[in-house]
């Protein structure tokens, strides 16, 4: 007889485990789903709430931790750790749509969770996502942090070409630097050196391009032009009103990304109390005022930001946890090249920039915004295959 610890990391490994016992395959779904403990954190909720959830919690088998003014009965808000299996989550969900103190949101946000979104739609085209992709990047700046922003629409061309040849699956153009302490740009300089190389690839070029700006002049610009996906900075809180309406109208994909102050004092000692928490809690609420303005929730993709307005310790953190995010859509990876990989590194040896693209992807990001598009592409393949065997 053998006696030994059994990992379980996700749902594909605890059906894994329950396959290997030989016991009858009309169960194994159902055994799967009572083996595998999903975590999920309740932040800021009514403590009355807090209450009630622990013992429908409790109820199901799972367990909820609450704080001590919950069990005093304080009023006020606080913060829950739910621990469920994901069939205790499912009854769990029935129960709460029946109570009171905003927990019939928390019910449909468990929900959520469960059905994971795996596509990115854009008009009336979608990206499967069922496995990781890569986002090739094309900056038209010369001002470019990575050193390889370009002037030359014809040299933007024959890289968009080339990306497609080597298995990027979108284009993401941008014509401003965001690099730490820059300056910006204003949108008739951004236009007139992004609109020709856009013209070109968007002739040339099959899979959908994204444009990387927080302009409504020059989102508006590139859309005309056939550009497929506004990728946001700011989060629509330099375009506002009139970016949302136009990616509303024009039915475009958008990027929503985390960014702490500019580009210009970003990086200038960042603080946050929690990292993790915070970026989601500023996604959620960016993702819900571009719904307000009819964006479709298909159509949208948030991203952290490591590197804009974060510190070392806060990158890791985002990356380790990016799988937190997929609860609010597609996911993007955009690591690439960033200084922090260069300081745990130590130099800046190109295969320190794959390794972390490997490590975004592995984590649970959907597509990989990448420079290196040949090489992350092939580690793309190992992850694939690791999720396979998952």
């Amino acid at each position: 007889m053998i006696i030994r610890k059994a990992i379980i990391n996700n749902f594909s490994d605890a059906l894994k485990l329950v396959k290997s016992v030989d016991c009858s395959s009309g169960v194994h779904k159902f055994l799967a789903e009572k083996g595998f403990i999903k975590p999920i954190v309740v932040e800021e909720i009514d403590n009355r709430a807090a209450n009630v959830l622990k013992q429908e919690a409790i109820s199901v088998g799972a367990d909820s931790i609450v704080s001590i003014d919950v069990s005093k009965f304080k009023y006020g808000t606080s913060n829950t750790v739910l621990f469920a299996t994901i069939n205790q989550i499912k009854k769990l969900i029935s129960k709460l749509e029946l109570q009171p103190f905003g927990l019939k949101k928390v019910a449909l946000e468990l929900d959520k969770i469960l059905s994971e979104k795996k596509v990115f739609r854009y008009a009336d085209k979608y990206l499967d996502l069922s496995r990781p992709i890569v986002m090739g990047i094309i900056n038209m700046d010369p001002n470019s942090f990575s050193g390889d922003g370009l002037t030359d629409s014809d040299k933007a061309l024959r890289q968009a070409i080339e990306f497609e040849k080597l298995g990027a699956k979108m284009i993401d153009i941008g014509a401003e630097s965001s690099r730490p302490g820059t300056d910006f740009i204003d949108a008739k300089t951004e236009i007139k050196r992004l609109v020709p190389a856009l013209k070109k690839i968007r002739r040339d070029v099959c899979i959908p391009v994204s444009v990387d700006t927080y302009k409504y002049e020059t989102a508006k610009a590139a859309l005309d032009e056939g550009a497929d996906i506004v990728n946001d900075i700011f989060a629509l809180r330099r375009g506002r009103e009139k970016l949302a309406k136009l990616v509303a109208d024009t039915k475009a994909g958008l990027i929503l990304m985390h960014m702490k102050g500019i580009p210009k004092n970003m990086q200038m000692f960042p603080f946050y109390k929690n990292c993790t928490s915070e970026v989601y809690k500023f996604l959620m609420e960016r993702k819900r005022y571009a719904v307000s303005f009819g964006i479709s929730e298909e159509c949208i993709a948030v991203d952290p930001g490591p590197g804009f307005g974060k510190n070392l310790e806060h990158n890791i953190e985002l990356i380790k946890n990016i799988s937190i995010f997929s609860s609010l859509g597609v996911v993007v990876g955009a690591v690439s090249r960033k200084k922090f990989i260069k300081t745990l590194a130590g130099d800046e040896d190109k295969t320190a920039f794959i390794a972390m693209n490997f490590l975004t992807a592995l984590s649970g990001a959907n597509i990989l915004r990448v420079h290196d598009v040949k090489e992350t592409v092939n580690v793309l393949k190992i992850v694939e295959i690791l999720q396979k065997l998952q």
